[in-house]
């Protein structure tokens, strides 16, 4: 089961009265190339450049290279090193995973266009030579991992994959054409369990799930946050004030469907060997969960700071702990922290 944060009401009762009293001040234009224009200095270095700005444009790639070869070096260290390579070759994983890894490139792809996009803005590219340049380059990087799955004896290049990548890349750029604006954000979330601690029998011979646990998805918390799929949620965060800007709802405030799984501890089943070559299972079924719940559009929250907005952008891939209904296997439940 995903983890509750008792403590989080709080916060939620905090910002849903700010918000309140937020609604006293001028509404803020998010489809402009600069939101703040007019509430913060015009002369701040995080005041987006109104024409093209080589040395700016230059920066802003010099570090989406340094991020992207750091990115590629973690990935490979922490989920390729220790498999063979093998020619270049293809296979499906469609069927894997409950598509939670599907899940993962759907909101890997829709966060690097977010940014990218931010970035291009800045350094004054008009708005759809950033757009499109967005596209490419989400899809660029994206492209990495399955280069690098297409040499790995262990997997293969997906064209599912390239499929999500290319779905999640296409939520940012068609909502841009559409809106101007991003309505709705991929987010992601992580309850950071342990591993679980559950001794599975098979004859004479003992394992626990714990052991698969940690072969598939590591010890490290990064490798955790990004491979134990039964932690992860990932979620569609709509902002309703956006939609229907009369309501005189909180810009902040946004409603979020996600869709999890729990009990997956293998790509097909939870089977595994140990060390001795003993093989176990794990009887329990694995199932889906789709959670409805509140959430918080952070770059939405209103500031006059540039470097404070720029903070509550990257806050954004994240969804935050909130009350949430659940619907799995075949009936509604409900938490009050998520």
């Amino acid at each position: 089961m995903k983890k509750a944060f008792p403590y989080f009401p709080f916060l939620y009762l905090l910002l849903f009265a700010g918000g309140l009293l937020a609604q006293r001040t001028p509404s803020f234009d998010y489809t402009d190339r600069d939101p703040l224009a007019g509430f913060a200095k015009q002369d701040n270095w995080l005041t987006p450049a109104d024409t093209f700005h080589p040395g700016r444009f230059y920066t802003a790639a010099a570090t989406g290279a340094a991020i992207y070869g750091a990115f590629s070096y973690g990935l490979y260290d922490i989920w390729y090193k220790e498999y063979a390579t093998t020619g270049f070759h293809t296979f499906d994983d469609w069927p894997e995973w409950n598509q939670m890894d599907k899940g993962g490139h759907f909101y890997s792809a829709y966060m690097y266009s977010r940014h990218v996009f931010a970035g291009l803005r800045w350094a004054g590219l008009k708005r759809p030579a950033a757009r499109y340049t967005t596209l490419g380059v989400a899809n660029l990087l994206q492209g990495t991992i399955e280069v690098f799955d297409g040499y790995s004896e262990e997997w293969g290049f997906s064209w599912s994959d390239m499929g999500a990548n290319l779905a999640g890349s296409l939520v940012f750029t068609l909502q841009d054409i559409a809106w101007q604006e991003q309505r709705m954000l991929i987010k992601v979330s992580n309850d950071l369990r342990p591993h679980p601690d559950i001794p599975i029998t098979r004859g004479e011979h003992t394992s626990n799930l714990g052991y698969v646990s940690r072969l598939r998805f590591g010890d490290y918390p990064f490798e955790r946050y990004i491979k134990d799929y039964n932690a992860l949620t990932y979620w569609l965060s709509a902002n309703p004030a956006a939609f229907f800007p009369k309501s005189r709802l909180p810009d902040w405030l946004n409603l979020a469907v996600g869709y999890g799984s729990e009990d997956v501890y293998g790509a097909y089943g939870n089977s595994w060997r140990d060390e001795a070559g003993n093989g176990f299972s794990y009887s329990n079924k694995r199932y889906r969960q789709w959670y409805l719940s509140p959430d918080i559009y952070f770059s939405r929250i209103p500031t006059r700071k540039r470097w404070v907005r720029l903070v509550l952008g990257i806050l954004d891939s994240i969804k935050l702990p909130a009350p949430a209904l659940e619907y799995s296997k075949g009936k509604v439940s409900a938490h009050w922290i998520m």
